[in-house]
């Protein structure tokens, strides 16, 4: 921890002497510094002071912060990030249930569409690979969505409501999410540093499974494999031949969605 100390105060002198010579200022009390690693080696460093500084200030060490609209916390176990924005549908959905009667169902449809999913989706292909604790807690939300939308009682199916109202449930949308950042990745169509992550595999052996599928890094650690590097290369990997070599954005999301129709049998909801 002592040269990893060392190594940080370094390049926070580099910083300091650039922003001097470009004539700027880092705001000390809104900077912060946060350690990430496991439980084990989180707990194994909580005796040791770590003394981050710049300009002989120091830097106020964190457990979790904000960053684009993103909880981060030391775990990388998005907790927080679920946390809040569970908050902010829940308000959101209670709102919808106060003049779901007044209104049509059309008309919440519109609301849900504007107000909560934004929430469900923001960045998921970041916080896509969840515990299932916090996808259930996620999932649950949806449902109490459907039911308020539909005015549906407490003891109706989910799946029934996610049918009718042609919703996929929110791990299967969070998939296709991601397979269709990944396609725009693989055509060129994002930007160069998520390009940079991936790599096109080639075989020796001309197999017609094995075309357009990206290499597979290998991860040490479960974090490694919750990354987007990995996640996003398997999820890609596993989309049949005919969604891999499509040219076509459009087509690509139609056929999207009816390869995650014939596998929604198998997806999980709770049905709470």
């Amino acid at each position: 921890m002592t040269d990893l100390e060392n190594a940080v105060n370094l390049e926070l002198r580099n910083l300091q002497r650039w922003l001097i010579t470009n004539r700027l200022s880092l705001n000390i009390a809104k900077t912060e510094f946060m350690v990430i690693g496991s439980n084990q080696r989180i707990h194994a460093l909580s005796n040791n002071q770590i003394d981050i500084e710049i300009d002989g200030k120091s830097i106020k060490k964190v457990e979790e912060a904000k960053s684009l609209g993103l909880f981060i916390d030391e775990h990388l176990s998005w907790t927080k990030h679920i946390e809040e924005i569970s908050k902010k549908i829940s308000s959101a959905i209670g709102a919808l249930k106060r003049i779901r009667p007044f209104i049509s169902e059309s008309t919440a449809l519109q609301i849900y569409q504007a107000l909560i999913l934004p929430h469900f989706d923001y960045c998921s292909p970041v916080w896509d690979e969840l515990s299932v604790t916090l996808s259930d807690k996620l999932q649950k939300l949806q449902n109490r969505a459907a039911r308020v939308i539909t005015r549906s009682s407490y003891d109706t199916s989910a799946s029934i409501l996610l049918n009718r109202l042609n919703w996929d449930n929110l791990s299967t949308r969070r998939k296709k999410l991601k397979a269709t950042l990944m396609f725009k990745i693989i055509k060129g169509l994002s930007p160069a540093y998520l390009q940079d992550l991936f790599s096109i595999r080639s075989t020796p052996y001309n197999l017609r499974d094995s075309e357009i599928k990206l290499n597979l890094p290998k991860p040490r650690t479960n974090y490694c494999k919750r990354a987007l590097g990995y996640s996003g290369a398997l999820l890609w990997n596993s989309l049949p031949v005919n969604l891999r070599k499509s040219d076509s954005l459009g087509y690509f999301k139609r056929e999207l969605d009816k390869f995650y129709s014939n596998c929604q049998s198998g997806s999980h909801t709770a049905i709470l």
